[in-house]
């Protein structure tokens, strides 16, 4: 298949915080929530067939619980709670697993911007700054280089979130996890509709669609750092 004939591929890497303040209802939402993106990619042929997802959780360290993948096939990650909050080890993550995520994909793959969707439910607790790794994951030199949308639960801060976002940040307005996650995974397979749906590549234009979750989570203006 030459390149003209392939589908322009959406990556999604979601960075989930799994410290310890995310046990019980939030961690348990997010599992939750995995096989509902499944079933969606496998009963929207179109959206499966431009969707790649990957999980990439942090804690004190960062895993990649699954790789960029077509999730429709792939066996789902159960995912654990685990330490502290330290957000530079999971822009760490991240970055490596969309540098080994993209060069994965078939030589000649179009591809659009990949997208992070960051959600935590904390503030970053470690020593180091975070700063810095937020900057290397959103190096503008990168040619991989993504939107970051950040999603805040329960006791996360709206400055740090701002900070993440390249564009779109959300403050949860209920203590609900289970319908705050559900809404973020709305929000996430929305933007994969409205994209496979778009003849106009987002990536030349002004990025993601995403249309705001507003039930559960209030919009904050980014900040530039």
């Amino acid at each position: 298949m030459s390149s003209s004939e392939l589908f322009t591929i959406f990556p999604v890497f979601l960075l989930v915080d799994v410290s310890a303040s995310m046990s019980g209802g939030p961690i348990e939402a997010v599992n939750k929530a995995l096989p509902e993106i499944q079933h969606e990619m496998r009963s929207n042929p179109t959206v499966g067939e431009i969707a790649r997802i990957a999980v990439v959780t942090f804690s004190d360290e960062s895993r990649v619980a699954l790789p960029l993948c077509d999730i429709a096939e792939a066996p789902l990650p159960e995912l654990l709670v685990e330490g502290g909050t330290n957000f530079a080890a999971g822009f760490r993550g991240a970055r490596q697993a969309i540098e080994a995520g993209m060069r994965s994909l078939s030589k000649g793959t179009p591809v659009y911007r990949p997208v992070v969707f960051f959600m935590s439910d904390g503030a970053h607790q470690a020593a180091e700054d975070w700063t810095d790794a937020l900057k290397s994951l959103r190096d503008p030199g990168w040619k991989f280089a993504p939107e970051v949308v950040a999603f805040g639960l329960a006791d996360a801060h709206q400055e740090e979130l701002r900070k993440i976002a390249t564009r779109f940040a959300f403050m949860a307005k209920d203590a609900d996890p289970v319908s705050q996650v559900r809404e973020i995974m709305n929000a996430l397979i929305g933007s994969i509709r409205t994209t496979s749906a778009s003849l106009a590549d987002p990536a030349k234009q002004e990025g993601l669609y995403l249309e705001a979750p507003s039930d559960h989570f209030t919009p904050l203006p980014a900040l530039t750092i």
